[in-house]
C-alpha cells in the first residue's frame, strides 16, 4: 500500500459467519467507541479460564484417556469450568462479531491510500451484466471512517483468534474424550454446546478467511512500518494480540491453505501437541497478560527528565554498536521479565561516525534521513522494530551501555551496522525464539549484531532464549566481552566500579558465569 495511486492495493475479502448470533449494523454506520481497558479485561477473562480448564484435563487424567474415571466433585468442577468457560466467551464474542459488519455477502474490501473509504460499485468488464458487479469496501487508513474501521477489524481480529486458540486450549482436550464431550455437550446449561463450538473451530472455510484477515492487516502494519507513521496504543495492543496466539503462528506457517494438515499433523504427534499447548500457556499466556498490562505505566522515567545538556553529553559519550539496556519499573511489563534489565537495543550512531567507518554509503537512503533526524538507536518493540532517538528511548530509570572491547575490524563493524539495520521493520518475536529468522525479541538484536559471541542462551520449553539479563551477563564474566562503559541507577549516573555495580545488579558475580564465557570468532 502506498500514497502512490499507480502502486497495488491490497485486497481479500473475509466472513466470520460461523462466529455470529445476529446480523450486525451496516458498514457505513460509525464505529462504536473502544474502551481499551474493558477489552483488556474481557480477554483477561479467557485466557484465564482456558488454562484452568486445560490444566485440569491435564491434573485429572483426561489427556490421551478415552475412559477417565472422575469423582462427583471432579464432574462438577469440570461442569462448572465448562460454564465460565462459555460465559468469558460469550463476554468476547460481540468484538469477533463486529468485522462482519464490514466483511459480508461477498464485499472485496480494498485497502488504499489514495481514495476515500466509502462503498464503490466498480464498473463492470466487458459482457458481464452491471446487475452482478461485485462491490468493493474501499477502505483509507488515513481518514477518519477508514480509522474506525480498521480499528474495528483489528480488534474482531484480535478476538477472533484469542477465541480460536482458547478453544484449542479449553475444550479440544475434552472433545477428544466421548464420555466428557457427551456430559459437557447435553448436562451444561447453555444454548450453546461443545458440539457447536467444535463445528465452528473445525471449518476450512473460517480459517481460510482468517488467513486472509491475518495478511490483510499484516499487510497494514507493515505498510505503517515502511511510512514511519506512529502506531497508536490500542492498535500496538491488538496486533501484539493478534500475533501472541496459536492460530496465528499456524496461519503463518501453513499459508492458510493446508492448515488442517498442520494440525493434523499435530494432532498426530501428541508430545508435540503437548509442547506446544505448554508454550502457549507458559509464554502466550504471559505474554497476553504481558500485553494486556504494557500499556500500563504509572509514571514518567526519572531519566526521561534529564536536561537536554546532559544529553546531548551522553549521545557524545555513545559509540556505534553500544548495546543498551534499560529498567522501567513503572511499567506492570517490566516486573513480569526475569532478571534486572527488561530491554534491549543497538546504539548506530551519527552520520559522521557511520561515515568513519566506511557504512554510511551502503545505508538505506529512508535510514539515513531518519538517522539524520535524530534516530540513533535500533530497537524491538512491540509494534516490531524500529529507530528511535535517544530521546524517546530515556522514558527508563536504569541505562547501561555495553561496548564491545575486542579489537575487530572495519569490516567487522560494518557488517554489524547494516545487520542492525536489517532488523527494522521486522515483528515482534512473542515466542521469544532465538532461532527464528522472521520475527525478533528485543534482547536477540545483541545476539544477531555479534553473531560470533557465544551468548549465554537459556533453553525453556523446546526453544532458546536470550534475557536482558543474558546480554548483561557477558560484562561481569570470567572472560568479559563486553565493558559496561556507562551506568545510570534509578536515574542518576555511577561513576565508580561499574563492573561490580552491574554484577550486583544482575546478581552474577564474575566468578559465577565463567562457564559461559567462551566467544568465537
Amino acid at each position: 500500500m502506498s500514497r502512490n495511486p499507480g502502486l497495488r492495493a491490497i485486497r481479500f475479502t473475509l466472513l466470520l459467519a460461523l462466529f455470529l448470533a445476529r446480523p450486525l449494523a451496516a458498514a457505513d454506520a460509525p464505529a462504536a467507541s473502544f474502551d481499551l481497558a474493558d477489552y483488556q479485561q474481557r480477554v483477561a477473562g479467557v485466557l484465564d479460564v482456558r488454562a484452568k480448564a486445560y490444566r485440569f484435563a491435564q491434573d485429572n487424567g483426561i489427556l490421551n484417556n478415552d475412559m477417565p474415571k472422575l469423582t462427583r466433585e471432579q464432574s462438577n468442577k469440570l461442569r462448572d469450568l465448562a460454564k465460565q468457560y462459555l460465559q468469558a466467551r460469550s463476554v468476547l464474542l460481540p468484538e469477533a462479531e463486529r468485522v462482519s459488519g464490514l466483511f459480508h455477502n461477498g464485499v472485496e474490501v480494498v485497502l488504499t491510500s489514495s481514495f476515500k473509504t466509502g462503498t464503490r460499485v466498480p464498473q463492470a468488464p466487458v459482457g458481464m451484466s452491471e446487475d452482478i458487479r461485485p462491490p468493493q469496501r474501499w477502505l483509507n487508513p488515513l481518514d477518519e471512517a477508514g480509522k474506525r474501521q480498521m480499528l474495528d477489524i483489528q480488534r474482531g481480529l484480535a478476538a477472533a483468534m484469542v477465541l480460536m486458540d482458547s478453544f484449542r486450549i479449553a475444550v479440544e482436550p475434552y472433545e477428544k474424550n466421548a464420555s466428557v464431550r457427551f456430559a459437557l455437550s447435553y448436562d451444561v446449561n447453555s444454548q450453546i454446546s461443545l458440539r457447536n463450538l467444535s463445528s465452528n473451530y473445525h471449518s476450512l472455510d473460517l480459517r481460510t478467511r482468517l488467513y486472509s484477515a491475518t495478511r490483510f492487516v499484516d499487510d497494514y502494519m507493515a505498510w505503517r512500518r515502511t511510512e514511519q507513521l506512529p502506531t497508536s496504543a490500542e492498535e500496538e495492543y491488538l496486533y501484539a494480540l493478534t500475533q501472541s496466539t496459536l492460530w496465528y503462528a499456524d496461519l503463518r506457517e501453513s499459508g492458510g491453505g493446508s492448515l488442517s494438515d498442520t494440525l493434523g499433523n499435530l494432532n498426530a504427534d501428541l508430545k508435540m501437541q503437548r509442547q506446544y499447548i505448554q508454550n502457549v500457556l507458559s509464554y502466550g499466556l504471559s505474554m497476553g497478560f504481558g500485553n494486556i498490562v504494557g500499556l500500563v505505566q504509572t509514571r514518567r522515567g526519572k531519566l526521561a527528565r534529564m536536561p537536554e545538556a546532559d544529553m546531548n553529553k551522553l549521545a557524545s559519550e555513545l559509540k556505534p554498536l553500544d548495546i543498551l539496556l534499560e529498567k522501567t519499573p513503572f511499567r506492570l511489563t517490566d516486573k513480569m521479565i526475569p532478571g534486572h534489565y527488561g530491554h534491549v537495543a543497538v546504539w548506530l550512531g551519527s552520520e559522521e561516525e557511520l561515515q568513519a567507518i566506511g557504512v554510511w554509503n551502503q545505508i538505506s537512503p529512508v535510514y539515513q534521513q531518519q538517522i539524520r533526524k535524530g534516530g540513533r538507536i535500533v530497537e524491538a518493540l512491540r509494534g516490531g522494530v524500529t529507530i528511535s532517538t535517544l530521546q524517546h528511548f530515556l522514558n527508563i530509570d536504569d541505562l547501561l551501555v555495553l561496548r564491545d572491547q575486542r579489537p575487530v575490524d572495519e569490516i567487522y563493524r560494518r557488517a554489524a551496522v547494516l545487520t542492525a539495520l536489517d532488523q527494522v521493520g521486522k515483528e515482534y518475536d512473542f515466542n521469544f525464539d532465538v532461532y527464528s529468522h522472521k520475527r525478533i525479541v528485543c534482547s536477540e538484536l545483541a545476539y544477531v549484531v555479534f553473531p560470533d559471541v557465544q551468548w549465554p542462551l537459556a533453553r525453556t520449553l523446546g526453544r532458546y532464549t536470550i534475557s536482558p539479563d543474558n546480554v548483561a551477563q557477558m560484562a561481569v564474566n570470567a572472560k568479559p566481552v563486553f565493558d559496561p562503559a556507562i551506568i545510570y541507577r534509578d536515574g542518576k549516573r555511577v561513576d565508580t566500579g561499574l563492573r561490580d555495580t552491574l554484577a550486583k545488579l544482575i546478581g552474577s558475580p564474575p566468578q559465577q558465569m565463567a562457564s559461559n564465557a567462551t566467544v568465537g570468532r
